[in-house]
């Protein structure tokens, strides 16, 4: 699959107010149930995941969070954009140790297969200092849809 066709330009948010995960995945698993990409299960899918495999990265410009569900959760697949108003505690992904991350991607994966490539693809995204720069800087969805899709697409 062309990851770039996951993602969505209804699905950029970048001025979440999140009081703690569980209020950031209440908000956007509403959105997303809303639009019709994942099923009324999502939400509670998204937080037992998270609380049995933390998906907090933390790199060295930028921490940030990829939840997911597993694929029966999920009606199509997508990519969502993040950017929380004030950082979120999270737990690192293989460490369990406490991080706040400033922004989430979260991921509609429809395939299991899909989900070590996009893992690869954000650790790539994010080791480039660029690109990390020019995500925090940018507060509008159009130009951060634009910013990602055309990353994705190098």
């Amino acid at each position: 699959m062309n990851y770039s066709d996951m993602l969505k330009r209804d699905l950029v948010f970048l001025d979440v107010d999140a009081k703690n995960r569980q209020d950031l995945f209440r908000q956007i698993a509403a959105k997303l149930v809303a639009r019709g990409y994942v099923k009324d299960s999502y939400e509670r899918a998204l937080n037992q995941r998270e609380d049995e495999f933390p998906t907090g990265v933390v790199f060295p410009e930028i921490s940030v969070m990829l939840p997911h569900a597993d694929p029966q959760n999920v009606r199509q697949a997508f990519l969502a954009v993040v950017k929380v108003q004030k950082p979120v505690h999270i737990l690192q992904m293989g460490y369990n140790t406490p991080e706040d991350a400033e922004a989430m991607f979260f991921l509609g994966i429809t395939d299991s297969s899909q989900q070590v490539g996009l893992l690869q693809l954000f650790t790539d995204l994010l080791q480039n200092k660029q690109f990390v720069a020019d995500f925090r800087r940018i507060d509008d969805p159009e130009a951060m849809y634009e910013l990602v899709f055309n990353r994705i697409n190098q």
